[in-house]
């Protein structure tokens, strides 16, 4: 039986990008396949031009596609989580609108869910100035978990899976209950994500040969801010050291407090 999947884009106001990245994501589809993309209350005409521009081109290659429209902004994780649930295929494949595959990106992907214990599987970033993401790794230091790139990027094991750029298990993901939304409005929800899907035993991978390209356009930087987002990111790793570390972690989390608080604010 074929793995169908349900390509996830969650957007805001960005026509543009949806006009230079989605070519190459409507030639991955495949017959039954579904191309989901999720509005966030933009002010553009995203959605009608879906409607008038992409819809038929999508329907040529035997998927379907489905507009959903936000009433309200709710930023990537609760929009991710309320896509993969109106998804009807198993096989999440979650896209930034800023991201487009490589041609056979996506049965490089589905290869890995050959048995039930895979839970996602990463690809190979490609970025416009010539740098490579995808496999990383996380550690627990000074009282906190801290993340990086992982190195060589060859196939295998990766802490966790770039939400811009990787297929979920639907049906893993809504055990889960997907993103945390406690980390609004970004950053460390794809790291909680798959590091709770490890703690249930499951597999999270990357695949150097799923390769896409990011030219990194995204709208997170022109709504909130560079120095606002570096606050954001802190916040958020400061939630999540909390939520998944053991007592002992915990301890060197209060421990270490004064150190990190020096670090930011005063040295």
């Amino acid at each position: 039986m074929a793995k169908l999947i349900s390509v996830v884009i969650p957007t805001f106001q960005a026509q543009k990008l949806l006009e230079n990245n989605l070519p190459q994501v409507i030639a991955e589809l495949r017959r039954g396949d579904e191309l989901l993309i999720i509005e966030d209350a933009g002010s553009d005409d995203t959605a009608s031009w879906l409607e008038k521009v992409v819809r038929k081109k999508v329907e040529a290659r035997g998927a379907t596609l489905k507009i959903v429209v936000n009433q309200k902004n709710l930023r990537f994780g609760a929009s991710c989580n309320k896509a993969v649930k109106l998804a009807k295929n198993n096989y999440i494949f979650l896209l930034n609108n800023d991201v487009s595959p490589h041609a056979g990106c996506v049965e490089k992907l589905l290869e890995h869910f050959d048995g039930d214990d895979v839970f996602a599987v990463g690809c190979l970033e490609k970025e416009t100035n010539g740098e490579e993401h995808g496999k990383n790794k996380l550690w627990f230091e000074r009282g906190l978990f801290m993340h990086g790139k992982k190195t060589p990027l060859t196939s295998g094991e990766t802490a966790w899976v770039i939400g811009g750029s990787g297929m979920f298990d639907r049906k893993k993901w809504l055990t889960i209950g997907g993103f945390d939304e406690r980390f609004y409005p970004a950053y460390w929800e794809d790291i909680d994500l798959c590091f709770q899907a490890r703690k249930n035993g499951w597999k999270v991978l990357f695949e150097q040969n799923a390769v896409v390209d990011h030219n990194h356009e995204s709208t997170n930087k022109d709504v909130f801010g560079e120095k606002r987002l570096a606050e954001i990111s802190w916040s958020n790793s400061l939630k999540f050291t909390w939520k998944n570390s053991d007592l002992w972690q915990k301890i060197a989390f209060v421990i270490w407090q004064p150190y990190w608080f020096y670090k930011r604010y005063i040295g």
